[in-house]
């Protein structure tokens, strides 16, 4: 099977159970019962895509591209109250799981893309009816949305198809609006390539809102892609060279320091950031380190692939544009995690089942959707393919500065420490920080680490009935709304379930006496040695406030061999049955009194 094949095969499973999904003529979701139509449009544009890898040969694709995207257009209708023209259902229907941003900016730019795609096949009252439904949602919606979004995922998502509009009429107000979207972007990133979920107003005193949770002001593995590869294709869509997007772009380097590499005068700019800060959370199988993440509740895993199609395009253009091998590589290793989890007939996983996964929040639907993304960067990944995986780097280590993660890694492993990071609940915020919060071997990306172990536990105090009333009514609130959508969807048992699982990660496991040191969110991380990290912290209970009088001192450090790790506990704020959890593959291990050492290889 040729490279080409290798992308094309996968694909065609996923386009057909998409296609296979319609009901009277439309596309239907089975789980939710309604037209996703940002996701439909998504289906237009994979049509797309596959019939120029094709190509150009294909009926099916042209059938499908023009059946959906005149349905696409059909659902275009202006606001009650306003003048501003969006996509049913956007925001109109719960069980849509979306916004109009996201659904518009897939729609406006999946009618630009059959357009340029089919074009000429299409009568002149098509053509003028794509161009009309397109274009008019960017200059009444987008072009305000992609500029007044906090949320830098959605911003982004809204640009896409504000650029594609702006191809089919060229009004500069469309073109304006892109690029202060843009530069708004570059502006919600942080110096070290991430973008927080949901970050701070960058205005303070301006309209923007802020998060509802600190923990949404984290990172977040899973929307990381989305960010760079929307931005990617919107330059090209506005003919701008992305190479040349902003200072810095074409130097090789990146934002996080590695050992032994030259100091960098200058930061890179915003793509190459974003690239590198994506690159250190991905594992050798492809997986990234999803215990960095701001969204938790969407999760049914600790990792997840429904990301990937964004990550392999992100990484492709970046490889195409910017000639870096490992963001070829980078694209390869994303691709074959996602095709691993696709079931016989297309329909994709969001994550591997294992012991304790559950049920992610979206539908199959959704993540078999966004498989476009993977379809439109085709070519450049079918020759990302064929790349050899270099010979093992010698030890390495990056820190990420203002995450606070530092990634550690040699021929055997690759390790993620966390620092300080903001506050979290049973919804938001990333759960585990403050040491070592994953392991996974080089050789099958198996997780060397498993929950709770790498960590200090023990107990103070007695249950909190303020703390579980604080930080369990939000989980309970929201559970019923999982629980409608799980009735939706025939769920029965898991909707009778959801408040209990609430209560139980919300009430019972806030105000429980448990301490831990992966719970803390207040800690300091340095890099003491060119490979060797120390970090220092305190127990802390759920949520993040730490246990007062509690002090740790945690080195780690990455050789040929192994990750050495030194655990000293040097007090304990009165904290009972205190016990330090081994991972399983430790190796020469010594204990004396609070202080540990081991190996991980």
């Amino acid at each position: 099977m040729s490279a080409l094949e290798q992308v094309t095969a996968p694909l065609e499973r996923v386009f057909a159970y998409l296609l296979a999904q319609e009901r009277d003529g439309r596309l239907t979701c089975p789980e939710h019962r309604v037209e996703h139509t940002g996701k439909n449009a998504n289906v237009a544009i994979m049509a797309c895509a596959l019939a120029r890898l094709a190509g150009g040969e294909g009926e099916t694709y042209y059938q499908a591209a023009r059946s959906i995207a005149l349905r696409v257009a059909q659902c275009l209708v202006r606001e009650e109250g306003s003048t501003a023209w969006t996509f049913r259902p956007g925001r109109h229907d719960p069980f849509n799981a979306s916004n109009n941003v996201i659904d518009g900016g897939c729609c406006s730019d999946a009618l630009g893309e059959v357009l340029h795609t089919f074009g000429d096949r299409l009568s002149s009252q098509e053509r003028a009816s794509l161009t009309r439904a397109s274009v008019l949602h960017a200059q009444t919606y987008l072009r305000y949305a992609a500029l007044e979004k906090a949320i830098p995922a959605q911003r982004a998502w809204g640009l896409t198809g504000l650029a594609q509009a702006w191809t089919l009429c060229g009004h500069e107000v469309l073109e304006l609006a892109s690029r202060g979207a843009i530069a708004l972007l570059a502006g919600q990133q942080r110096a070290d390539g991430s973008y927080p979920y949901h970050p701070e107003p960058l205005d303070p005193e301006g309209t923007g809102s802020g998060p509802s949770h600190p923990g949404a002001a984290d990172v977040s593995a899973f929307y990381q892609s989305r960010v760079s590869a929307f931005q990617f294709h919107a330059l090209e869509c506005l003919g701008l060279d992305p190479a040349s997007e902003g200072p810095g772009e074409a130097r090789l380097g990146g934002a996080a320091q590695s050992a032994g590499a030259a100091t960098a005068d200058k930061r890179p700019g915003p793509l190459v950031g974003g690239l590198e800060f994506l690159l250190g959370l991905q594992g050798p199988d492809g997986r990234k380190c999803g215990l960095v993440e701001a969204k938790p509740w969407y999760w049914g895993a600790d990792s997840e692939v429904a990301s990937h199609p964004f990550d392999v395009y992100a990484f492709a253009r970046g490889w195409r544009h910017f000639g870096r091998r490992d963001f070829g590589l980078a694209a390869a290793r994303a691709f074959r995690a996602w095709v691993e989890l696709l079931d016989r007939d297309g329909a994709p996983a969001s994550h591997a089942p294992g012991s304790g996964h559950g049920r992610s929040y979206q539908c199959p639907f959704f993540w078999a959707s966004h498989g476009a993304w993977i379809a439109r960067a085709g070519a450049d990944l079918s020759r990302a393919l064929e790349l050899a995986e270099p010979a093992p780097a010698p030890p390495s280590l990056q820190l990420f500065r203002d995450t606070q993660l530092a990634r550690l890694e040699n021929e055997q492993l690759v390790a993620w420490v966390r620092g300080a990071r903001p506050a979290w609940s049973a919804l938001h915020g990333s759960p585990l920080g403050s040491g070592l919060i994953s392991v996974r071997a080089r050789v099958d990306g198996r997780e060397l680490l498993p929950r709770g172990t790498g960590q200090w536990s023990g107990r103070a105090g007695h249950f909190s009935w303020q703390r579980a009333k604080l930080h369990g009514a939000e989980p309970l609130r929201f559970s019923r709304w999982l629980a409608r959508n799980h009735l939706r969807c025939a769920r029965w048992g898991a909707a009778l379930a959801a408040p209990c699982h609430a209560a139980r990660q919300g009430a019972l496991a806030f105000g429980s006496p448990r301490v831990s040191s992966a719970y803390a969110t207040a800690a300091r991380i340095s890099q003491s040695a060119p490979l060797a990290l120390a970090l220092e912290t305190s127990l802390g209970r759920p949520g993040g406030q730490g246990l007062e009088n509690s002090r740790l001192e945690r080195d780690y450090a990455v050789d040929e061999g192994a990750l050495c790790v030194t655990e000293r506990l040097l007090e304990t704020g009165g904290a009972a049955a205190l016990d330090y959890t081994l991972p399983p593959g430790a190796v020469d291990v010594t204990r004396s009194g609070n202080t540990i050492s081991y190996r991980l290889v």
